[in-house]
């Protein structure tokens, strides 16, 4: 029992601590962090934007979200990210939805060409059923690849519930489209050596 329990943490600290692992080679520490930071970002401007309309119990939920992603910033947070990743992905190829996040990428793209608030605000009621429809694509893709339990599938399920119930995704656009749209172009770069060909999709940004 010991040697099995130490034989996974040699496992997961090589996992941590090589700079290019098998299969995963743009999943970079740099990258992870960088994609957990704006995300917080993000996430806390959409939380002060509740705050500021009344929706307190919004705000609420979007802070608690923004908690729990701070949580894997941390190094238990990164230890459950890479023990996730070796113990249920590791010697699996993922067939990750990146022609569904470069597309809503490329979506999400133009509100930033808009121009003034109105305008903004325009585009997003006659654009949003299209990005609603390509962001839960993506977000059914990623819960297909994650299928098992831990760090990764947990945070998707919480991205998905606030999408549906919260309009998260309308959020993003009014209060930071542009960095949504660096997040989704940061997530496709970071997933994209998962992916069966181990390569981008060929519509890029």
């Amino acid at each position: 029992m010991a040697k099995h329990r130490l034989g996974l943490s040699l496992i997961i600290l090589s996992f941590l601590l090589t700079p290019t692992p098998p299969c995963a080679s743009a999943l970079s520490f740099y990258q992870w962090r960088t994609l957990l930071s704006l995300s917080k970002s993000l996430l806390s401007r959409v939380a002060n934007a509740r705050y500021a309309r009344g929706d307190l119990s919004g705000a609420a939920r979007v802070r608690n979200l923004a908690s729990n992603l701070h949580l894997l910033t941390v190094n238990s947070g990164v230890f459950s990210l890479g023990w996730d990743y070796v113990w249920n992905y590791y010697s699996t190829s993922l067939d990750l939805p990146l022609e569904d996040i470069t597309r809503l990428a490329k979506k999400v793209s133009e509100v930033s060409r808009v121009g003034s608030k109105e305008r903004i605000a325009l585009w997003i009621s006659e654009n949003y059923l299209d990005l609603r429809q390509l962001s839960e694509s993506v977000v059914q893709g990623l819960l297909r690849t994650f299928s098992r339990s831990g760090a990764l599938r947990d945070t998707v399920l919480a991205m998905k519930k606030e999408i549906e119930e919260g309009d998260l995704l309308k959020d993003f656009l009014e209060v930071g489209s542009k960095d949504f749209v660096g997040l989704l172009q940061i997530g496709k770069d970071l997933f994209c050596s998962f992916s069966p060909s181990g390569s981008t999709p060929e519509s890029e940004l």
